[in-house]
């Protein structure tokens, strides 16, 4: 049992980055110890050694000289050297603790062979002292790293708790889940990015779940309306022996491909949106975008009674697929042909990167124009026409997928509707 806590302990990473750490703290502290110890002794003795040379130099000049050598001080030796001690620096260490001990300099001289040494005792004991000293200073240092670092792990495994026990609400579907980790510093930045996905995922799912009664409630009308058709048309072929005529086959296969409009809408909505087909970007010139349209387009505006105006001032070139934005383009005429006026005039207008489509309809109301540009809204007036309430929102997937912005505001004189989409001028090449 303890070896199995033992090792889920060093499983948490915390705990290894702290055990690395004190692992390197060690390894450095012994080596700046060591260095440090090692320059201070060698420092030492050349003080030493330094001394000894100068007073040797003063006996063989005075010798040299006939004078009477420097008299040792205390703590000092000059004599006649040991035979066993060779020449040069020689270090006596004494068993004995009430006799220091000396470091010698031997000089071969004309009158035999000179000593001159000193009592190096307070030197050992500098060095002793100074090798205790770090010792302390060494493991006092390191129980409070290693507390600073238990400390530390427990407290970054505590908020990688958090963070884990946040997660694992998240996954079980708990997308309100929300994780509060206090602090400035990656862990807060990782737990404020986790809440910002929990909340981009839980308004999708809504948008989802709105989505979905959306699509029940606007495909039931046209299936039940198909479904009475064809009861009728049975009916009147088994109870009255009634042939169907063409015109009853017409109207359901009308039925039908509403609803397939409807499923292809949100086909070509959904693939729009996950963001498929940027890779394929090429070069796109706003007047080619304008003269599909117009060719398109006039001759149904015309049938409808209405007047197609087109403006083109510096039409420039985006980056973007150009089939989808004549698509764009064509949902806003076509979204200005079922709402606007008998008789009026719709203005494709391109200056710049700025697209824009304007009729003199009714317009939109400020409090309606974010919710248009959800799949299946449609407003009070529009209930009543043929659409299905995602021309918008294929207008809105299609903006986005290119960078760009849709934007509502009044027509000329306040009459109608303007739809203006900038392009972002990065697009430019």
């Amino acid at each position: 049992m303890f070896l199995f806590r033992l090792r889920k302990v060093f499983r948490l990473s915390t705990v290894r980055q702290t055990l690395v750490l004190l692992f390197l703290f060690c390894a450095i502290s012994l080596a700046a110890w060591g260095g440090t110890y090692w320059l201070i002794s060698g420092e030492m003795q050349r003080a030493v050694d330094q001394r000894l040379s100068d007073r040797m130099e003063a006996t063989l000049a005075a010798l040299e000289a006939g004078e009477t050598p420097p008299a040792p001080t205390e703590g000092q030796y000059a004599g006649a050297a040991d035979d066993t001690w060779p020449s040069g620096f020689v270090a006596v260490e004494t068993s004995s603790r009430e006799e220091p001990d000396y470091r010698y300099l031997v000089f071969e001289t004309a009158q035999g062979r000179l000593a001159v040494g000193e009592n190096v005792e307070r030197q050992e004991e500098l060095q002793q002292i100074l090798s205790g000293g770090m010792q302390l200073a060494l493991l006092a240092t390191l129980c409070l790293t290693t507390l600073a670092g238990v400390w530390l792990a427990i407290n970054g495994q505590r908020r990688l708790r958090v963070i884990n026990e946040g997660l694992a609400e998240v996954g079980r579907g708990n997308l309100a889940t929300r994780i509060q980790v206090k602090g400035n510093d990656d862990l807060s930045l990782l737990a404020d990015r986790i809440n910002l996905t929990a909340k981009r995922l839980d308004h999708a799912m809504q948008q989802m779940r709105v989505q979905s009664s959306n699509i029940a409630h606007d495909l039931r009308t046209p299936l039940a309306r198909l479904r009475a058709q064809i009861e009728t048309n049975l009916d009147a072929l088994t109870e009255r022996g009634e042939a169907v005529s063409a015109e009853a086959l017409e109207a359901d296969l009308e039925q039908i491909d509403q609803v397939t409009e409807i499923f292809d809408a949100l086909l070509r909505l959904a693939r729009i949106e996950s963001g498929a087909g940027r890779e394929s970007f090429e070069p796109v010139e706003m007047r080619s975008i304008l003269e599909a349209a117009v060719e398109t387009f006039e001759p149904v505006v015309s049938e409808a009674g209405h007047a197609l105006v087109v403006e083109n001032s510096d039409a420039s070139i985006v980056s973007g697929d150009e089939s989808l934005l004549i698509q764009l383009v064509a949902n806003l005429i076509q979204n200005a042909l079922r709402y606007g006026q008998e008789g009026q005039a719709i203005t494709l207008a391109c200056h710049g990167t700025v697209l824009s489509v304007t009729d003199e309809g009714q317009g939109i109301p400020l409090a309606h124009r974010k919710r248009v540009l959800q799949p299946f809204y449609q407003g009070e007036a529009a209930r009543s026409g043929e659409g299905s309430g995602l021309g918008l929102s294929l207008v809105r997937a299609i903006a986005e997928l290119h960078g760009a912005e849709l934007y509502f505001s009044d027509g000329p004189n306040g009459r109608g509707l303007k739809v203006s989409v900038p392009f972002p001028k990065t697009t430019k090449l």
